[in-house]
């Protein structure tokens, strides 16, 4: 980018007046009408970013190539749209765990939601977590109004995760103070304290994202520096900052594109904390300039990998409906249990590995669970499909012998 931080112009002056030219350039930079205040002070200054060409560029760019994105999901079926959107849910919560160096994986993940979604009251890693990303699938992911709503949302992002003793000590965060190290030797950055300043914090956080005083694709990513400068808990930052962001973009964004940042930033976790340090160092006053232009070169990136995921799924499917028509001229049928076929076949396609619950067949079927259940035991008793594990919810997948028998 040809627009530069205000560290590397002072470094590149060699002149005695480099600290009156770095003066002026702030000023300028500052009271540009194109710049945008946030209001929130820190050490350095007022946080503030300013609109130069390439970020205007990349803007829109980013904005134009939504429409692509959201054309690309409404060509596909609703089923396969689904199975897509909640097979990106998998991977945003592995990464956003991944970032962290918290193990997790697919399977475990996708038996999380299918617990949840069946009103299991066994407890299962990140179901909380993964439930909160689904609720932007489906709509019902509502944005925190006040500090106890974030706290909340921590609860959920961190369920059985956080060691007792750096669990919130405060009213609703952390009572004693933190720091953010690198090698858990040099301190970057020290979170605020005391608690009334992370309360007041949060509060000019939220008001921020819903300012309609800035374009809420960069109130969105300025409200994340906030959350992460702040650093209201001892342990949970990331993920939970990371989920506040996907909910914030998800309002100019479309979900596909909010459901991806995690699996961006885990291919690029240097870039993302050096965006951090840019508007740490000193010289640089508190300019967010580069950190949102490091944000949305994520976003984008994430656009560009869910169109030609898109496309592909696009293929896929057309390839489906060609090994259905193999089966269903082979393979004496009802028509119910034809689309049962389809459904699993679907998911194993579509990144959900193949397996369905009975309430999921029912609904795609239009049938109550009952009436599902005897076209799975009909299919079950010719060695088309299985069941695949005895706890609940019990879900059903292809056999490998009849995928086998038809290439699928």
């Amino acid at each position: 980018m040809e627009y530069k931080e205000l560290t590397k112009l002072y470094h590149m002056d060699a002149s005695s007046s480099r600290d009156q030219a770095a003066a002026e350039e702030l000023r300028a930079r500052r009271n540009a009408e194109s710049s945008f205040h946030t209001h929130f002070e820190t050490p350095n200054g007022e946080l503030f970013f300013a609109v130069p060409r390439e970020l205007s560029l990349l803007s829109e760019r980013i904005l134009r190539t939504e429409r692509e994105v959201s054309s690309a999901l409404n060509a596909l079926p609703e089923i396969v749209g689904s199975a897509i959107l909640r097979s990106m849910v998998l991977d945003e919560v592995v990464c956003t765990n991944a970032i962290e160096d918290i193990h997790s994986t697919r399977r475990q993940i996708k038996d999380a939601l299918d617990a949840a979604q069946s009103d299991s009251a066994d407890f299962r890693r990140f179901k909380e977590l993964a439930v909160l990303y689904m609720n932007l699938v489906d709509g019902s992911g509502t944005l925190p109004a006040s500090p106890a709503d974030i706290r909340a949302i921590y609860d959920k992002v961190t369920a059985g995760e956080i060691a007792p003793a750096d669990l919130p000590d405060g009213i609703l965060f952390r009572r004693e103070g933190v720091d953010i190290t690198a090698g858990g030797v040099r301190v970057l950055h020290r979170g605020l304290e005391p608690e009334s300043r992370i309360i007041k914090a949060m509060e000019e956080m939220l008001a921020l994202a819903s300012s309609d005083a800035m374009p809420s694709l960069y109130s969105a990513i300025a409200s994340h520096y906030i959350f992460e400068h702040a650093h209201p808990f001892y342990d949970g930052n990331g993920r939970t900052g990371r989920y506040l962001l996907s909910l914030f973009l998800s309002e100019p964004l479309s979900i596909p594109t909010a459901l991806s940042l995690s699996s961006t930033i885990a291919d690029h976790k240097s870039a993302y904390y050096q965006a951090f340090k840019s508007v740490e160092e000193k010289l640089n006053h508190g300019e967010l300039t580069f950190f949102i232009y490091t944000m949305l070169e994520f976003i984008r990136e994430a656009q560009l990998a869910i169109i030609k995921r898109l496309e592909a799924c696009a293929r896929k499917l057309d390839e489906l409906d060609g090994i259905m028509g193999n089966i269903t001229s082979n393979v004496k049928l009802r028509s119910k249990e034809a689309q049962v076929i389809h459904l699993l076949l679907q998911y194993k396609a579509f990144g959900l590995f193949g397996d369905a619950s009975v309430q999921e067949i029912a609904d795609y079927l239009g049938v109550g669970k009952q009436q599902a259940r005897k076209y799975i035991a009909a299919l079950e008793e010719r060695g088309i499909c299985q069941k695949l594990n005895s706890y609940n919810p019990i879900t059903f997948k292809l056999t490998d012998e009849f995928i086998a028998t038809y290439d699928a």
